[in-house]
């Protein structure tokens, strides 16, 4: 036999919309907590990949402009390379790795193949001097024999704020990598075996009259 209470308590608990809100709040916050981190990570991210590639034409643009002397003094390339710390905060730059070369144009090879004529690098190893490139090609815009140009290369590993779980479930790894490279002519130097101005890197040499 019912007891003569159990219809009115069904019946209460039926219209009981205390603690609704509260589920309802507890099964959206992980969503809402999901959208909150990735927004923000994302934000964080592209202003790494941003600066990045700032860093990267703030190197080819200082380089490019030479020094009173040529080759450019070792201090002189120790000061443009002091600007991946300002331009990269609040990022840190130690975990950048930074190569900047100064690039020959040459018919041997199809004015394709850049020739590496001299390199300095940061917290990396520089280019082989004296030797073509194989890795990289020379930009349409500076594919003219005798043409001399500068270019900077920066490579940085993002590490997430907050979301490394979620990045190593996408990629299999818990930091991405930004690479920015970035030709720029050459806007001053001296002119040595060309008709176009090179800059020569701290140690290095201009570029030769001929490059196999």
């Amino acid at each position: 036999m019912k007891h003569p209470l159990f219809p009115r308590l069904r019946s209460d608990f039926r219209r009981d919309t205390q603690g609704v809100s509260a589920v309802e709040f507890a099964l959206i916050l992980p969503i809402m907590l999901s959208l909150f981190v990735g927004i923000s990570e994302l934000a964080h991210a592209i202003d790494n990949s941003r600066k990045v590639t700032l860093l990267t034409r703030t190197l080819a643009d200082l380089t490019s402009q030479g020094d009173t002397t040529n080759p450019i003094a070792s201090a002189t390339m120790g000061d443009i390379f002091s600007a991946a710390s300002l331009v990269l905060a609040p990022f840190n730059s130690a975990n950048a790795t930074i190569k900047v070369s100064a690039m020959g144009v040459y018919l041997t090879t199809l004015n394709t193949r850049p020739y590496v004529c001299s390199s300095a690098a940061l917290n990396a190893t520089a280019r082989t001097a004296k030797a073509a490139a194989t890795d990289i090609t020379v930009p349409t815009a500076f594919q003219t024999t005798g043409m001399r140009y500068i270019l900077a290369e920066v490579t940085m590993p993002y590490t997430p704020m907050l979301g490394a779980a979620l990045v190593q479930l996408f990629t299999g790894t818990t930091s991405i990598t930004f690479s920015a490279t970035m030709p720029w002519p050459v806007r001053g130097g001296t002119t040595y075996n060309s008709t176009y101005a090179e800059i020569i890197l701290p140690n290095g040499i201009s570029c030769p009259t001929t490059a196999s």
